[in-house]
């Protein structure tokens, strides 16, 4: 990427040597934002924040960094989904039920089927009573993994996913890999709030909420909804690199500011849902209170942590913990609330 045809282009801000000047500042500063994340966030050629709001943008790999200065260490076993459901469990926090796992050193669950091989874990898919079921890996990150099954086929001997697609129960259990991913999750698919299925069609979409122990008190200081669309089975942005989309979350109403999503290549602000049509401005996420209040609780049983990164699946039932991230992306709470 050529720096001076970018900082020298048309869509650029003006005084270019400025503009160097606070690249340069800003990726060997405190903030460690790499230049094509200055790109990304359209540093350079947008003009509607001043100096110091440009200022606070961070680059993505300062999460380490911010989250183990705030974070107890011990505590970071729960960035692991099994332990974490094992733990948000005895809270009796609303979360997806579990109804299997897949694990070869045959760690369990209160109330889960334990597959301990492949064999036992292709039988549970070709008798399982719980279809539709959403499976993941206990250890992985941006969704990678995560399948929604919609039934199992027994003419061909094969899963169909939400998705549509097919694939042989054998070749598909073969390719989990549960000792890199330290066990697979099948659980219950949730449903869509009615109001949210409106605007993003029949899938689950999620709230990233990041909320830090100020003075003793646990507060909201950013959300972002994460919108799924196009074929996506899961609703994770990836960068942008997915398809999804991004809103930006008023914390105190739960009114989406602005939405946006990688089009052509860049981060644009987006109108309507590209599925359904529906428009996204003044709208207002569903079961606010309820979000929050869950929130609040979950924070002040991780004693340890003062620093949470909650995914929340708006549902049906009111709203349900997906996972908690010890370590979670700095880009989507940046690009949808265009605030560092």
């Amino acid at each position: 990427m050529n720096i001076f045809r970018i900082l020298l282009g048309k869509r650029a801000r003006k005084a270019p040597l400025s503009v160097l000047f606070e690249v340069l500042r800003m990726r060997f500063g405190s903030q460690r934002l790499l230049f094509q994340e200055y790109i990304d966030y359209r540093l350079h050629e947008l003009d509607d924040l001043n100096a110091g709001e440009r200022s606070r943008f961070l680059g993505n790999g300062r999460k380490f960094r911010l989250n183990h200065v705030c974070n107890d260490p011990h505590w970071f076993m729960l960035g692991e989904k099994l332990p974490m459901t094992l733990f948000i469990m005895a809270t009796e926090l609303p979360m997806p039920r579990i109804h299997a796992i897949y694990d070869l050193s045959g760690r369990n669950l209160p109330g889960a089927i334990t597959l301990n091989n492949s064999d036992e874990a292709a039988d549970y898919l070709r008798t399982s009573r719980h279809y539709p079921l959403f499976a993941k890996p206990s250890h992985g990150a941006y969704g990678w993994g995560a399948m929604g099954l919609q039934n199992y086929l027994p003419e061909s001997d094969s899963i169909i996913f939400l998705n549509g697609r097919q694939c042989k129960v054998t070749e598909w259990v073969e390719s989990l890999n549960p000792g890199f991913a330290r066990g697979i999750l099948f659980q219950e698919l949730l449903r869509p709030h009615p109001e949210i299925a409106r605007i993003c069609g029949s899938r689950v979409s999620s709230i990233r909420v990041t909320s830090a122990r100020i003075n003793g008190k646990n507060t909201i200081v950013s959300a972002v909804w994460r919108i799924p669309a196009g074929s996506n089975m899961i609703d994770n942005f990836q960068h942008g690199a997915s398809g999804n989309l991004l809103g930006g979350v008023d914390i105190f109403s739960g009114q989406i500011t602005r939405v946006v999503g990688r089009v052509n290549n860049r981060i644009e602000t987006v109108a309507t849902h590209p599925d359904t049509g529906m428009r996204f401005d003044q709208y207002i996420l569903p079961d606010w209170s309820q979000l929050t209040e869950i929130c609040g609780r979950a924070a002040n049983y991780l004693m340890g942590m003062n620093l949470h990164h909650w995914d929340i699946a708006l549902t049906e039932r009111g709203p349900v913990i997906v996972e908690n991230n010890e370590i979670a992306d700095l880009d989507l709470h940046q690009h949808a609330n265009r605030k560092g």
